[in-house]
């Protein structure tokens, strides 16, 4: 009778935990958490974003058309740009419940190709907060025909200049939790060439973002 009772309660507590458990979703172009859930920021938008102050204003407003473009597709505020007053600093992305654009001039030698990067923190399945870096060390940016920046390599100076809008409606959306997502059109494409003015969402971008937003 106790070794019964033993193994039933065993088993009890198995199908407790197992129904606790969270449930595995698509992904929808996602990040997933150890569950399967997709990591977004679920309720909490529109997400607030300051500009470090080593980002040029001749940038401000292309980054402020990518936050539109993503809040006409979601049909509300979805990222808010916080232009001024500036985030003073040193250039040292961290976690400090803050999230901000970063224009770096200086970036790993052995990522030279990286023309940005979005850092994404999250508890459970709602994001915390989310950092994007550009890579001003190793590209040229331009919006709207016009060259803004050149890479502060020397060495790269020459090199074509890249859509400063494409890229930060990208990384934009890693900060709503979007992975990368080849094909389609898609803004979340792995890479953004020179030239290429990637600057409207896909069918498959909009049809993501109503996953979660």
């Amino acid at each position: 009778m106790v070794k019964w009772l033993g193994i039933s309660l065993i088993l009890t507590v198995a199908l407790f935990v197992q129904a606790c458990a969270p449930k595995s979703q698509d992904d929808c172009g996602f990040v997933q958490n150890v569950y399967g859930e997709r990591i977004s920021w679920k309720s909490d938008v529109p997400v607030t974003m300051y500009l470090h102050e080593s980002v040029p204003d001749s940038m401000i407003p292309a980054i402020r058309s990518a936050a539109a473009t993503w809040a006409r597709t979601a049909g509300r505020d979805i990222i808010k740009i916080v232009e001024y007053p500036r985030e003073m600093g040193p250039l040292n992305p961290h976690k400090d419940g803050r999230n901000v654009i970063y224009f770096m001039n200086a970036w790993e030698a052995n990522r030279a190709s990286e023309q940005g990067r979005t850092s994404v923190y999250w508890i459970g399945d709602l994001i915390k907060e989310a950092d994007i870096r550009l890579n001003a060390a190793d590209f040229s940016f331009y919006w709207n025909g016009n060259t803004l920046t050149t890479a502060a390599k020397s060495e790269r100076k020459s090199s074509s200049p890249v859509n400063i809008e494409a890229l930060v409606l990208h990384e934009m959306g890693h900060v709503l939790g979007l992975k990368h997502k080849d094909g389609s059109g898609s803004v979340m494409a792995t890479y953004l060439s020179s030239g290429d003015d990637r600057v409207n969402l896909a069918g498959t971008d909009t049809a993501s973002l109503q996953c979660e937003y």
